[in-house]
């Protein structure tokens, strides 16, 4: 046998051998934090009510303040280094690092602290009184139970967005160092307390701190999983704006028989100008909306041809018997811009219902951008729709001598906005936390080209175009953003066994192809 033969036999027997070992070695990690998880199951839902239990609004600076201290205490009690990021005006951005020694790589990971504001009158329990209940909607005491079924939830504002991210990385890292299984890569937490507000100063906190986006790759733990309860990675996000539509009338109420048909009645004139805007099927009737939409990639075809179809189940789930779109896909259709209606605010209905016409309606809108659009594009678009429907603009109270020059008058109130983001499907690093993913659920992940919501992704790529991809653990019936908002305890376990495999995996899953694909 010819000596070079001979070599690459020889170098083909270790190679396997060594490959078989490294998964053995990975399959032990994975039982070994499973085990420590079902050990300390109570231990990791205390901690994650304690973060629930306190009020995290970004405005309210005291709370949220109180939510950066708590959780700077939590990284550091796991060694790990922290700076507080900030400019005046701002919530804290947590920014923790955690070194492994010959480490090759660093991966970034990102969560937000704050959450939307509530209602509590429309709560079954206080919001930041959280409780854990079980299928039926029973409050358990789960303290006093042996065993805590995984299908329980936990009912807080932020248990799903986004506090979960935090809690499971946390316990992931316990339940590493329970088991003496070592980091294979340097970790990056940033933690920030002003997303769902439209993280306003996180690109200014990021400007003035760019090392603070050194990594070689960005996950943005944000948003649910996959209708199927299947784990899935977000390749992209889309982008917002928002507005804050007035429409005046008379300058004082009037009597709906005495002045109706004479009297401009604001809610008729706002609801006809945001039939301008949209139809009943989700389309943008705005001139030239969609000129910057960037075409799909035939990459980002195929993924979107090999994802699961939820819709029927949603269907039935949400009871709708035709969804907008026209028979369109959700996951076709999220992939489009979008104009939502968030609320309308005039006069009362029921038994407040006065007889009278209104001085002025409210509307509050966002708007889903996708790639190629930007915020200032769209507001663009929109005023000069507003302005083609015969509405004089204004942005701030106009006074009484502006009301009198013109037949309609509008305020518009724009939020700041960002654009949208999308990752090269193919990139192999993100592929590489898709394998790792795979390790820890033992099945396939599914690989979506864009998360419907939108989050700041576009921000994490910094000056050397880092990949950024988002990889949610929440369920996706959580009530987000709405009243109730819980998160079922199985994804937290989930999220955990996922955040062992990417931090013990990684750099082995960048050289091994996938076998599971989409």
């Amino acid at each position: 046998m010819p000596k070079s033969l001979i070599f690459l036999t020889a170098w083909l027997v270790c190679t396997v051998s060594f490959s078989l070992a490294e998964a053995q070695q990975t399959l032990d990690v994975q039982e070994q934090v499973r085990a420590y998880r079902f050990g300390h199951e109570k231990e990791i839902v205390g901690e994650f009510i304690r973060l629930l239990s306190l009020p995290n609004h970004a405005t309210d600076t005291p709370g949220v303040q109180r939510n950066a201290d708590l959780i700077q205490n939590m990284l550091q009690k796991r060694g790990v280094k922290v700076r507080l990021l900030q400019v005046p005006g701002a919530p804290p951005v947590i920014l923790g690092e955690l070194r492994t020694p010959d480490a090759r790589s660093t991966i970034g990971i990102y969560a937000h602290y704050d959450g939307q504001p509530v209602d509590p009158a429309q709560w079954t329990n206080p919001p930041f009184s959280p409780m854990v209940r079980d299928r039926s909607g029973k409050q358990i005491d789960w303290e006093g139970v042996a065993n805590l079924d995984p299908e329980w939830r936990v009912y807080a504002r932020s248990a799903s967005d986004d506090k979960a991210p935090i809690e499971a990385t946390m316990a992931a890292l316990d339940a590493l160092r329970a088991s003496n299984a070592p980091l294979s890569v340097n970790v990056k937490f940033m933690f920030e307390g002003e997303e769902e507000a439209g993280s306003i100063h996180l690109p200014d906190i990021l400007k003035e701190h760019p090392d603070a986006l050194d990594a070689d790759i960005w996950l943005l733990c944000d948003g649910p999983v996959h209708q199927s309860r299947r784990m899935q990675v977000d390749f992209g996000a889309r982008g917002e704006t928002d507005l804050e539509i007035t429409v005046y009338g008379p300058a004082r109420p009037l009597h709906s028989g005495h002045y109706g048909n004479w009297a401009p009645n604001p809610i008729v004139l706002l609801t006809h100008l945001i039939d301008s805007m949209r139809d009943v099927n989700g389309k943008i009737l705005v001139r030239g909306f969609y000129d910057e939409v960037r075409p799909l990639t035939e990459t980002e075809k195929q993924t979107l041809a090999q994802t699961p179809a939820a819709d029927e189940q949603l269907k039935q789930e949400l009871a709708i018997r035709v969804p907008e779109g026209g028979g369109v896909p959700l996951a076709e259709q999220i992939l489009k811009p979008a104009l939502n209606v968030r609320g309308i605010q005039a006069g009362h209905v029921g038994l407040q219902a006065a007889n009278v016409i209104s001085t002025e309606a409210k509307a509050s809108i966002d708007f889903r951008l996708v790639p190629n659009q930007t915020p200032e594009k769209v507001r663009k678009k929109i005023e000069d729709q507003i302005k083609r429907q015969g509405f004089f603009i204004v942005h701030d109270d106009p006074d009484m001598a502006i009301r009198r020059a013109h037949m309609h008058v509008v305020k518009l109130e724009w939020g700041s906005g960002y654009p949208a983001y999308r990752a090269e499907i193919s990139n192999a690093r993100a592929q590489a936390i898709v394998r790792a993913i795979e390790t820890a659920t033992r099945g396939p992940v599914i690989q979506v080209v864009s998360l419907g919501g939108s989050i700041p992704m576009y921000l994490f790529q910094g000056k050397n175009h880092t990949p950024v991809i988002g990889v949610p653990i929440a369920n996706h019936d959580n009530n987000q953003h709405a009243a109730n908002e819980n998160l079922r305890l199985q994804n937290l376990w989930d999220a955990v066994q996922v955040y062992a495999a990417i931090f013990t995996d990684f750099d082995r899953s960048r050289v091994q192809p996938s076998t599971a694909g989409h």
